[in-house]
């Protein structure tokens, strides 16, 4: 391998480090808030419930009635989830999902705010008062308090508040059995003029719960985000006790919130008005997010009515892509120019095609490897020739850098008429290993961030979602991290392997370096990374090596070009004619 190809690969690993840093969502800075907030602190303590009237009618306004009151709760099951609905602000108070388990193996609940609930409306009405529904008490229409459906069957929630005679706020949720996407229905009656700036908001406050062992890496992964004007807008709290707001105007396909696998989404059926985004990281690495969409309430109609959809569920590209909301667009491949068509069009459809036929993904994943080295197989032997062609071609290179090593100009016009004769292109090394760099770092997103590999274990990795390990420290080494992983170090073999068989053009002391420098750096770089990650390069360089083997047994002098190899020669034959006349 010559120094090219060797720089190359090492970019790789360098590359995809500064790639981590540079490719993290933007950090909104701090912005004024000029929204009707709603409450930080938890739901409304018994005392306040049962405060004078006075004192609620002061805090709520017309609404001081619906301030008060006793919670319903209604649990709806279908084949995807459960979900408990609360008639204190019709809202969502807990998700479990069926098919996902938490880091422990265990149920977990997705909602974060089981005090208050998740969901509700916000507005400010013209009296100046801030109404976040969550501490208002609906009426529950419907008689049933469990519901249990599957299939196709479907069932319906419905919710009512009656503020007087000409006001009233219509909340209806609708269920299928085997779905995550629930049907979210919103009816204003009699707010025309009622609403400062003839508008509230629906939003998802808390973001979702982690559900991940390594807490700080999910934290990584946390964000709220908004489809907007056919481009994501997301905002990542990175740093504790600071806020990060985003507001924009226009329509939105979307406002989300997620975690590494798991995503809340509001998708709206009609116009928006624009978008809020705020998110701040708390104690334990935890980031609390809040998401909603603006709605304009017309000041022409009595009644205002919106349609939207809640999908609460698994980030599975092919699950959200059935939405044809854009959804998909939160799931981070990289750029959307180089990176993410190959994920899109040709990793996941690859895998999906796969996981029909074979169950287990650590099959799946190496009998991918051995279809890329297939594919890229030309490219190899490409490789392969042209580095043999340039190790014919250095004798002679080194008697011209020598010859004219005072006129740069001579040597690069003879290094160019050497080049040509020979049929050699410098770079022909270095340049398939570039040419399949999008795809490499295509797989390093879709390993990083896919539910699919979560929980699928393979040989002695228990979870292709997390790295192998095999040994906890208890205490972490800087740059290395605080266990033993078995696939990277498995892959800084065999990449050190395939360094030893690759012809060269080099033997100097910094290529000597490198063969175990490289390894090294791969080693430590895919320690913390997946265990579905480190398996796909063991294996793609496991076939690697069996490649080079191949390639170096059938490929001989015959196809390095006459030019180059009577250059060669002759370059050989002056050195020896120079020694024999020194003695």
């Amino acid at each position: 391998m010559d120094r090219n190809s060797v720089t190359g690969l090492a970019l790789i690993a360098l590359i995809m480090i500064v790639w981590l840093q540079f490719m993290s969502p933007d950090k909104k800075s701090v912005q004024p808030d000029n929204r009707p907030k709603a409450q930080t602190t938890a739901t409304v303590s018994q005392e306040k419930t049962e405060a004078p009237a006075a004192l609620r009618s002061d805090t709520f306004g017309v609404f001081a009635e619906a301030s008060t009151g006793a919670e319903e709760l209604v649990t709806v099951d279908n084949e995807l989830f459960t979900m408990t609905l609360s008639s204190k602000g019709a809202t969502i108070k807990s998700v479990v999902l069926k098919n996902h388990l938490d880091g422990q193996l265990k149920p977990f609940d997705l909602v974060s705010s089981h005090d208050k609930g998740a969901l509700s409306l916000l507005f400010l009405n013209v009296e100046g008062k801030k109404i976040d529904t969550r501490e208002l008490y609906f009426r529950l229409v419907s008689q049933e308090k469990k519901q249990t459906l599957s299939g196709k069957k479907t069932a319906v929630v419905r919710y009512r508040l009656d503020i007087n005679p000409q006001q009233a706020i219509d909340i209806v949720y609708r269920f299928s059995g085997n779905s995550y996407k629930v049907d979210y229905d919103v009816k204003l009656t009699g707010f025309d003029n009622a609403l400062a700036g003839n508008e509230y908001q629906l939003q998802w406050d808390g973001g979702l719960a982690y559900s991940e062992k390594n807490r700080e890496d999910e934290s990584h992964n946390a964000l709220a985000g908004a489809f907007l004007g056919g481009s994501l807008v997301k905002i990542d709290a990175s740093k504790e006790n600071q806020t990060y707001r985003e507001e924009q105007s226009g329509e939105a396909g979307w406002v989300a919130v997620r975690n590494k696998y798991f995503v809340a989404a509001l998708i709206p059926g009609s116009k928006t008005e624009g978008i809020y985004l705020e998110g701040k990281k708390g104690s334990g690495h935890f980031e609390e997010y809040l998401a909603s969409l603006k709605m304009s309430v017309p000041s022409t109609e009595k009644v205002a009515s919106n349609h939207f959809s809640l999908y609460i569920g698994p980030l599975d590209y092919n699950t959200v892509k059935t939405l044809d909301a854009n959804l998909e667009k939160i799931m981070d491949f990289g750029w959307d120019w180089l990176t993410r068509p190959f994920a899109e069009y040709v990793i996941l459809p690859v895998f999906t095609w796969m996981n029909g036929f074979i169950s287990n993904y650590g099959l799946i994943i190496i009998i991918f490897a051995l279809l890329i080295k297939l594919v890229t197989y030309p490219l190899s032997m490409a490789s392969t020739k042209s580095m043999k062609k340039m190790a014919a071609l250095q004798p002679l290179l080194k008697e011209l850098q020598e010859k004219y090593k005072d006129n740069p100009a001579k040597l690069q016009s003879e290094l160019g008429r050497i080049y040509k004769e020979a049929g050699v292109n410098p770079l022909g090394g270095c340049l398939p290993v570039v040419l399949q760099m999008p795809l490499l770092f295509a797989m390093f997103y879709v390993f990083r961030s896919s539910i699919q590999l979560r929980h699928h274990g393979f040989l002695w990795a228990k979870d292709l979602s997390v790295p192998d390990s095999i040994l906890d420290f208890g205490f972490s080494i800087p740059v290395y991290g605080d266990h033993i992983a078995v696939f990277p170090i498995l892959m800084g073999v065999t990449v050190f392997i395939q360094q030893k068989i690759t012809p060269t053009t080099q033997s100097n002391d910094q290529m000597k370096m490198m063969l175990y420098i490289f390894p090294v750096t791969m080693l430590l770089f895919f320690n913390n990374l997946p265990a579905g990650l480190g398996l796909y390069y063991l294996m793609f360089n496991v076939f690697s090596v069996a490649q080079q083997f191949y390639i170096n047994s059938t490929t001989s002098t015959d196809d390095v070009p006459k030019a180059a190899l009577e250059a060669a020669s002759a370059a050989v034959a002056s050195k020896k004619k120079k020694g024999s006349g020194k003695k």
